[in-house]
């Protein structure tokens, strides 16, 4: 067992806090929630197109199982949506923002996941490879914690949604030691491709109806321009 490389592995997970520490310097809550909604869809799009889809089609060489994943992860975050609290859009916008708050982290915790593997990894090979790797994570999931943290207004839910996402980016290693499991292409990209659809329905089904009813506000264009500086100084440090 390398305990450095694990973690190296951990502390990119632990950015998520940054993203978290980040928001505690903002004041206007109403003005924060519309900034992160369109900071939200900005760097949901910005993992599906730059990093998720990529890594699928780089992955799996059948389009089929792709589809068929991409739509499982849809369909299973649409029977979660059923029974979480808060999820519909007819009610006041800081409850609906505080369930996509929840989904996004659950939809994420997959992609974590691998994303650690891969990361201990690489540093089990090379320790420098595995730092300069999760520097690169580390810059795409300070956004996703400033986006949870900013749409959940309870404190010890943000707390233990961000622990729980922190936490993912070992859960690999975890399988990996204790049950000697191999994360071969077909798994990892079906995981993946699970993670893709998830992610959709968020960006579809959740945050395009607040970008279409705040368009004009200038909160909401801040928060698209800033995801996407923010998501493509992840992908090329990636």
């Amino acid at each position: 067992m390398n305990y450095l490389a694990i973690l190296i592995t951990l502390l990119s997970g632990l950015s998520f806090f940054i993203g978290y520490f980040i928001t505690k310097f903002v004041k206007d809550e109403k003005k924060l929630i519309i900034f992160s909604v369109g900071f939200s869809f900005s760097v949901i799009l910005g993992l599906i197109f730059l990093d998720l889809l990529p890594e699928v089609l780089e992955t799996l060489n059948n389009k089929l199982i792709i589809i068929l994943c991409v739509f499982s992860g849809i369909i299973l975050l649409k029977l979660l949506d059923l029974v979480l609290p808060n999820h519909s859009h007819n009610s006041k916008i800081k409850n609906h923002m505080e369930h996509i708050g929840v989904i996004s982290a659950i939809a994420l915790f997959l992609h974590n996941i691998i994303e650690g593997t891969a990361i201990y990894t690489n540093a089990l090979n090379d320790i420098k490879l595995g730092i300069f790797m999760m520097l690169a994570v580390s810059f795409h999931n300070i956004p996703i914690g400033i986006q949870i943290s900013s749409l959940i207004q309870n404190r010890k839910e943000k707390i233990s949604l961000l622990s729980l996402l922190s936490l993912s980016s070992i859960v690999g290693i975890i399988i990996l030691i204790i049950f000697n499991v191999e994360f071969s292409d077909l798994l990892v990209g079906v995981l993946m491709s699970i993670s893709l659809g998830m992610l959709i329905y968020i960006s579809i089904f959740e945050l395009l109806h607040e970008i279409i009813e705040n368009i004009n506000k200038k909160e909401l264009k801040l928060g698209l321009i800033s995801g996407i500086i923010l998501i493509l100084i992840g992908f090329l440090l990636h």
